[in-house]
């Protein structure tokens, strides 16, 4: 792989890292004892697939099941909630942790656990690769976060995540004008300026996303990824001083790794 191909891979892992009521459901006994996990990207949601668990994860799950749970019956027991979840993401069963996280919102049924309900569907959607599970998931994290708007109608963390659900649908413009109202309602919020622009890059609108990231580094100047994709996007039209000026800035602010080999890349290039 040469280093163009490199610094185009890198690109594309940041932006897609950067983005993407509930049924009851009966906890068989085979959930509790750790036998199965939660796929609900197909009908009935409750698949064997105990096969795919790792043999150490297995003693994991029991254990926090087992607290989760008494005589299949959840418990308002948030440490073993968080637990379980985290389990399962560590293999990543995003799906699995955003099922449990959903069972207890409709149990408990708090503005908290609707949000914690709708994060988890919300990241297993940016996780899933098919299409149809895509938009299940999707689906079910808008459902939650119903909940949370309900009460809180201006809750823009949440409407950000419900607006990219949308713009990985089948409704993209919906999500996109979701954004766009976001903006209208608070221009400094950092989620939706970053999501905007990061779009903009992917279809190749680099003077569009150079005013979405100028704003935010207008707000917040110490951004490191903000001042990465506006070196990008200068870069891409041919502002080159400028566009140094800012990977100058990104390594100064000390960024990872993945973003210090892509800035080096495009400092050897500008050179």
């Amino acid at each position: 792989m040469n280093k163009t191909q490199v610094l185009l891979v890198i690109i594309a892992l940041l932006l897609v890292a950067g983005l993407y009521s509930l049924p009851k459901v009966v906890v068989q006994k085979s959930n509790a004892e750790g036998k199965t996990f939660i796929d609900e990207s197909v009908p009935g949601g409750i698949v064997d697939h105990s096969s795919e668990i790792p043999q150490e994860i297995q003693p994991k799950l029991v254990f926090w099941k087992d607290r989760l749970f008494e005589n299949n019956v959840i418990q308002p027991n948030l440490e073993s909630l968080d637990s379980l979840m985290a389990v399962f993401m560590s293999i990543n069963k995003y799906d699995s942790a955003a099922h449990y996280a959903a069972l207890y919102a409709e149990e408990f049924n708090k503005t908290e656990y609707w949000q914690k309900a709708g994060d988890a569907y919300y990241e297993a959607s940016l996780f899933a690769l098919e299409r149809q599970k895509i938009d299940l998931l999707g689906s079910k994290a808008r459902q939650a976060y119903e909940k949370v708007l309900d009460v809180q109608p201006d809750n823009l963390d949440v409407k950000h995540n419900v607006a990219l659900t949308l713009v990985n649908s089948s409704s993209p413009m919906q999500g996109i004008m979701m954004l766009r109202e976001n903006l209208e309602q608070d221009p400094k919020h950092l989620q939706t300026l970053m999501s905007l622009g990061r779009m903009a890059i992917r279809t190749n609108q680099y003077e569009n996303a150079v005013s979405r990231f100028e704003a935010l580094l207008g707000y917040y100047p110490q951004h490191i990824e903000g001042n990465f994709f506006l070196g990008v996007c200068y870069y891409e039209t041919g502002q080159l001083a400028k566009a140094k000026t800012h990977f100058n800035k990104v390594k100064e602010l000390g960024a990872n790794e993945q973003i210090l080999t892509a800035v080096d890349e495009y400092l050897e290039r500008i050179s």
